[in-house]
């Protein structure tokens, strides 16, 4: 119970004092690839970083990237770079660090969704915002699932396997990571908006018009599995054959 009222607490704070906090966090991270794992490239020219690189699932539907750290200053904007023919894009942060993000997220050159897991918390500071073509997902999961394969927060994986739509979010941790949003986060009439985890607070502005807004606390040791597109998550008691 400790550990959670001092999370509830820590959020509470940031949130309460807003930008100030923010940038103070934020003045040391920046995006940083993980070396030999995705191949991700990061590339800043200015306020502008440039995602490239990355690895493709076997029909080229899925990319993914790998970062020690992923956190934006004021102004600052991370650009996703894709193509038409990738459908979803899901990066993960296993620094261990939480992501403090006070700038755009945009994805540009497709239509893809993009995905961001973040075991250690993630927080939008009061200047975050996005500029996704598609739907956009928040996590601190341990892994995300692609059918009977997961797309894990730490370690190897095989990313030629995970094909398909990403159906399922899995919690190891007794006290999975929490997230905070006090930024403006909107996605595109008739898209998904998700944020998903151990504890989510939000005194900022959520928005999807016509589409799916999901704010989901999670309980360790589940998993969260979608069903289908547009309908409601539903929780299952962790399984010891799933592996993330």
């Amino acid at each position: 119970m400790s550990v959670f009222t001092s999370r509830i607490g820590a959020l509470l704070a940031m949130l309460l004092f807003g930008t100030s906090v923010g940038a103070t966090a934020t003045s040391a991270q920046s995006i940083i690839a993980a070396p030999n794992d995705t191949n991700t490239l990061v590339n800043q020219n200015g306020n502008q970083i440039d995602i490239s690189g990355g690895t493709l699932s076997s029909n080229g539907s899925n990319l993914f990237h790998s970062f020690n750290q992923f956190g934006l200053n004021q102004n600052e904007i991370a650009n996703f770079l894709s193509n038409p023919s990738i459908q979803n894009i899901l990066g993960r942060v296993n620094g261990g660090n939480a992501s403090v993000i006070n700038g755009l997220i945009q994805v540009t050159g497709g239509n893809s969704h993009l995905f961001l897991m973040n075991p250690s918390g993630i927080i939008f500071g009061a200047g975050a915002s996005l500029n996704v073509p598609a739907s956009f997902t928040a996590t601190t999961a341990n892994g995300i699932g692609f059918g009977g394969n997961w797309f894990s927060a730490t370690g190897a994986n095989d990313y030629k396997a995970l094909v398909g739509t990403p159906n399922a979010f899995g919690f190891a941790m007794s006290q999975p990571g929490a997230i905070a949003n006090a930024g403006n986060l909107a996605v595109k009439p008739g898209q998904s908006l998700t944020l998903l985890g151990g504890t989510v607070v939000s005194t900022g502005q959520l928005s999807a018009p016509g589409g799916n807004i999901t704010v989901a606390a999670v309980p360790g040791e589940s998993v969260v599995r979608i069903s289908q597109a547009g309908s409601l998550l539903s929780r299952h008691l962790r399984n010891s054959n799933v592996l993330w």
